[in-house]
């Protein structure tokens, strides 16, 4: 019976390791294609940026570095998809009020480039930060 329980440990203990390294590659590998893609940009092109800095805060990865790619972007242009990914990062941080500011931003931009754009995304985004907001 210790033995099935060692054998037991040592092979949860071993899944666990090997699941954090799979976990750690993966945000490794959406770092290192963020970098490039930055490294490669032109010096104004905001639009590489903000998808740099997309693609880290999704994976929930190399924060520090999106949000300085994510404030350069916007500093270069402030676009629908900056505010709507300045967005995803103050609700990753749970900064509700920022995130609502940026998202209402950013469908107001949509709409004064299309008005009839589907900002349905972007209003789902606002109701989830009121209620979390307001929790």
């Amino acid at each position: 019976m210790k033995n099935l329980m060692k054998v037991s440990l040592a092979c949860m203990l071993g899944l666990v390791l090997t699941m954090s390294n799979v976990m750690a590659a993966s945000g490794d590998k959406v770092t290192e294609k963020a970098r490039e893609a930055v490294s490669n940009a032109a010096p104004d092109d905001w639009e590489t940026l903000a998808k740099a800095a997309d693609m880290c805060i999704k994976k929930k990865v190399n924060l520090t570095e999106a949000k300085e790619w994510l404030d350069n972007s916007l500093s270069i242009k402030e676009s629908a998809l900056g505010l709507e990914v300045a967005g995803d990062y103050y609700m990753l941080n749970k900064l509700y009020d920022q995130a609502i500011n940026n998202y209402v931003k950013s469908m107001l931009l949509t709409k004064e480039k299309d008005f009839y754009a589907d900002t349905e995304g972007l209003q789902a985004k606002i109701d989830k930060a009121k209620k979390l907001n307001e929790a």
